[in-house]
């Protein structure tokens, strides 16, 4: 059974929140690890603060090979001396962008990542990638909650022009999973309009 609930802002925000009963044994998912490295710094792997920068999170080893994927805008040059106290300026279609939220979800996925556990996936083929070189743009976050237990699937919003994880899916995903669920947040490709980003999680979800 599977449930869809979308909502459409005046500015045609995407916010798309599926529902799946998954069936045991599918899911790999652990108990999400919590409250890890608190004590190390940004550059040696701990976790992130507000006063730390762009640069902090695309550097952070939690993140090597997709961190460009948790910001929002596909094909941008990010100022990576902008602490994420500003991160906000990055999102012009939202609004009430908390920084500490913000690094709350992003420390979820540096704990889970630190104790071992996969945090992002591709679900598109390298040959498919190859084929569209755009779909290298996208991916899955996992936050974790019980194994066997329903996930769902958080597409955050930002008009199709970008992809608003760090406010409007990360921090969705990491109260999921708290509540014993299995959450993913995907990043669609940006800027290529709602048919391109609906593919998008069509493959995701099958």
């Amino acid at each position: 059974m599977m449930t869809i609930r979308m909502g459409v802002t005046a500015l045609a925000v995407f916010m798309l929140v599926l529902v799946v009963n998954v069936s045991s044994g599918r899911s790999q998912a652990g108990t999400p690890s919590r409250g890890r490295n608190t004590d190390m710094n940004a550059g040696q792997g701990g976790h992130l603060a507000a006063q730390n920068t762009i640069g902090d999170l695309l550097r952070h080893p939690a993140f090597t090979g997709f961190a460009r994927l948790i910001l929002p805008w596909d094909d941008r040059a990010y100022d990576e001396h902008m602490p994420l106290t500003r991160i906000g300026s990055l999102l012009p279609y939202h609004t009430h962008v908390d920084p500490e939220t913000v690094t709350r979800g992003l420390n979820r996925l540096i704990d889970d990542a630190t104790a071992g556990k996969t945090v992002f996936y591709e679900f598109y083929s390298d040959a498919q990638r190859q084929q569209q070189p755009a779909r290298s743009q996208t991916g899955l976050f996992f936050f974790r909650g019980r194994p066997g237990a329903p996930f769902a699937v958080i597409s955050p919003g930002g008009g199709f022009s970008y992809v608003g994880s760090v406010h409007e899916g990360f921090p969705y995903a990491e109260a999921i999973s708290r509540k014993g669920y299995n959450a993913f947040v995907l990043k669609y490709q940006a800027g290529r309009g709602g048919m391109v980003a609906t593919q998008d999680l069509a493959v995701a979800v099958s």
